[in-house]
């Protein structure tokens, strides 16, 4: 099969759930964020209808709420992992490019990967619950043996196993998605890479994936009265934790950028920092660090950088790799996008501390690493300079962390614009 068919069947290619919620009425008449409110009100409906014909004791409406609201719950996180999926841009590295085009095939155009987890799910819970037909038999009080009340027992089981198996299906090929995939980034060579906007969809599957384990936490009241089902339901939440961990760790060593960028910002000891005020440009050279994601830079209080930050966020870095003999040999990268200040002593400074205050230590570290002789000058000569310029963090110095919008990269004097 082509490589372009498959695409096209990726993009039309829909799981069960979404076919239901297409073709079924009321769901299909609905827009896709009411779809889920709709379920929730009409399976709701349907079992205190339930409750109250067959007279259920009060513990089945609650414990039946709770797995109606696990499925709607479950059904919101898949309004967004499907439509991610579709939209992942292909890598330029070949074999990056197998690695996520096996993911997709994997995990939209096979049906019984996508039914197995569900099936095997609903057999054991079907074969607890025959294996205990007392503890079910106090469950649906005098309806049991209705026939309609079986019927209704086994659509809610079976609700509750699909989603259950296809989130274990999932997370358990987004693990393995992410070791082949940082396996593959780590022999890249050139300009061959997985955009980093890419990388960041991956890890937000990877998050929906934990997100689906976390809903079934409303599921353990329910499997409680059952020793099985509820260490069963422990096993599976500790596997969906387990594997999105280790997903986005794997995930955490692919590199978000090509190999020769990466290289400059690793490497070069200067960048140009352009701000923009509304009198004029302002560029400056600085000393800065690449932590594999993000540029950053040290700033005083008292610098003219930090006043126009303070009003205007956009920003723009060069970095160049000079050849003095061959000018056609220079290599440049540009970033551009915005900048945040990390190490204020105000309200959002103190909100961005709590957030970032450990990755700013290690930044920290990586200045100490790359400028030994520098950062030294200022900690041997601090009580020599005035307090604006003395090295100390939050009293004098700031931290600025370039979030990237666009990338330009320059080799032999040609300008190359690079995903982002």
């Amino acid at each position: 099969m082509s490589e372009l068919s498959i695409r096209d069947r990726i993009k039309k290619k829909k799981w069960v759930y979404e076919e239901i919620v297409e073709r079924v009425p009321p769901f299909r008449w609905l827009p896709p964020t009411l779809d889920v409110v709709a379920q929730l009100l009409l399976v709701e409906a349907v079992g205190i209808i339930a409750f109250i014909y067959f007279q259920m004791p009060l513990e089945a409406v609650i414990f039946g709420s709770l797995a109606i609201v696990y499925t709607v719950v479950w059904s919101a996180g898949c309004l967004n992992i499907i439509p991610w999926v579709r939209r992942l841009r292909d890598p330029t590295n070949e074999q990056e490019l197998r690695v996520l085009q096996a993911y997709k095939e994997r995990l939209l155009l096979s049906r019984p990967i996508e039914l197995a987890g569900g099936l095997l799910c609903f057999a054991g819970v079907i074969t607890i619950l025959f294996l205990n037909q007392d503890v079910l038999r106090d469950f649906l009080g005098s309806g049991f043996g209705n026939p309609l009340l079986f019927v209704l027992v086994g659509v809610l089981a079976w609700d509750i196993s699909y989603r259950l198996g296809l989130s274990f299906v999932t997370t358990m090929l987004a693990a393995n998605r992410s070791i082949r995939l940082s396996n593959a980034a780590n022999r890249r060579r050139g300009l061959e890479y997985t955009a980093y906007t890419e990388v960041q969809t991956l890890k937000s599957l990877d998050l929906v994936n934990l997100y689906w384990g976390a809903s079934a936490v409303l599921l353990l009241p329910i499997a409680s009265r059952l020793p099985l089902l509820f260490y069963g339901l422990l096993a599976f939440l500790g596997a969906i934790l387990g594997f999105s961990v280790l997903s986005l760790m794997m995930m955490e060593t692919v590199p978000w950028l090509p190999p020769d960028v990466e290289s400059i910002l690793h490497h070069e000891r200067f960048a140009y920092v352009a701000l923009c005020s509304k009198k004029q440009t302002h560029v400056t050279p600085v000393v800065f660090v690449y932590d594999g994601k993000h540029l950053y830079f040290a700033i005083s209080v008292a610098s003219a950088k930090y006043r126009i930050l303070k009003k205007n966020d956009k920003i723009a870095a060069l970095v160049d790799l000079r050849d003095r003999r061959n000018p056609m040999n220079n290599r440049a990268v540009m970033l551009r996008g915005k900048g945040m200040i990390l190490g204020e002593l105000t309200p959002l400074g103190t909100l961005r501390l709590f957030i970032y205050g450990l990755w700013m230590l290690w930044v920290r570290s990586l200045f100490w690493r790359k400028y030994p002789l520098y950062m030294n000058y200022y900690e041997e000569r601090t009580h020599e300079l005035p307090l604006a310029w003395q090295n100390k963090p939050f009293l004098s110095r700031l931290m600025v962390r370039i979030a990237v919008e666009k990338i330009t990269y320059w080799r032999a004097a040609k300008p190359l614009p690079l995903r982002v």
